[in-house]
């Protein structure tokens, strides 16, 4: 110790002068730190856009606890047809956003989105591959935008990560909503995923009984029946995240099968004398029309779930092989 009665030496001098270089650096390394904490954007969907205490954005910053989540608002508060295109143009408004940032910020940055805000996080991703930069990871629940969408393919690109697509086959509002009225020409992402396989996206569905299993703690929510008929809401999707961000997703998860064309799913008659059978796997079949050659599967419920052409078929019912193989 230096005796404060006593001349410092030169020696004593630099002594001192490390100390507090090293703390400084110290500082310096805990601020850095500090700015460099993982950040989580939630983008809602249709009509959810100001809602910064809503029951989603809560979802949000309970999966992502140990993030800062940050809302990210867009002017989605209007009729369905401009909200879309509001859609698009908040998210190469985030895209440029985003591009004008910092290595070290992307890096800690997942997008979150769901319903109208998962199309924005999917666009979002396709132009920062196209500008060459990436953010850590996208997740997009019940992505509310076509199946065939180009940038559907391209969103992969954008993150480092693999990108996190939630679905729901069975969701009423992207069932009978968004496939009846959406007129974009193709069933929704958010109900079975992609026609086939995209790079460095991994593709999960939530389970039947996923309103069962999230708790509501609005009166709405003590009624099953409700959340049945209400289960495009995100925080059904978040219960399913969390399993997912775990390690842990449900191993009772519906099977994807993306329709060829808009479906009102029945019972149908066995292949009998107008349908052959193409393939089977697990109780599925692919069918085929003698007469008209379009094409059709039915579940092992015996009920038509897809129909089209005879090569969307063919690829539907490969994504139906591949889940059934790996639940094995």
């Amino acid at each position: 110790m230096i005796e404060m009665n006593k001349p410092q030496t030169n020696a004593d001098k630099y002594s001192l002068l490390r100390v507090g270089v090293r703390s400084i650096m110290l500082l310096l390394a805990a601020g850095i730190a500090a700015t460099a904490a993982a950040e989580v954007w939630y983008v809602p969907g249709w009509n959810r856009t100001t809602e910064t205490n809503g029951l989603a954005y809560t979802s949000c910053t309970n999966v992502f606890a140990g993030s800062v989540c940050v809302f990210r608002g867009w002017d989605g508060d209007r009729g369905w047809s401009e909200s879309m295109a509001n859609a698009d143009i908040a998210a190469r408004q985030f895209a440029d956003e985003i591009a004008a940032t910092n290595d070290a910020f992307r890096a800690e940055l997942t997008i979150v989105g769901h319903s109208l805000g998962g199309r924005i996080v999917a666009r979002t991703l396709a132009e920062l591959a196209r500008k060459g930069v990436k953010v850590d990871q996208g997740i997009l629940l019940a992505p509310a935008m076509p199946m065939d969408d180009p940038d559907v393919a391209q969103m992969g690109g954008g993150c480092v990560r693999p990108a996190i697509l939630v679905v729901n086959p069975h969701d009423s509002v992207l069932k009978y909503g968004y496939d009846l009225a959406g007129g974009e020409g193709a069933p929704a992402l958010g109900r079975n995923g992609a026609p086939v396989a995209v790079a460095n996206v991994v593709e999960y569905a939530v389970p039947k009984t996923i309103t069962e299993e999230t708790a509501i703690d609005a009166l709405w929510g003590r009624s099953e029946t409700v959340k049945r008929v209400c289960n495009h809401l995100a925080a059904f999707y978040f219960t399913e995240l969390r399993r997912i961000l775990d390690g842990h997703p449900s191993a009772n998860a519906q099977v994807r099968v993306p329709q060829g064309r808009l479906n009102l799913e029945w019972k149908v008659i066995d292949a009998g004398i107008w349908w052959e059978v193409l393939e089977t796997c697990g109780g599925w079949k692919l069918e085929r029309n003698i007469v008209t050659k379009h094409c059709r599967i039915v579940s092992p419920a015996r009920r038509r779930v897809a129909w089209g052409a005879e090569a969307s078929m063919r690829a539907s019912f490969a994504k139906i092989r591949a889940q059934t193989v790996s639940s094995r």
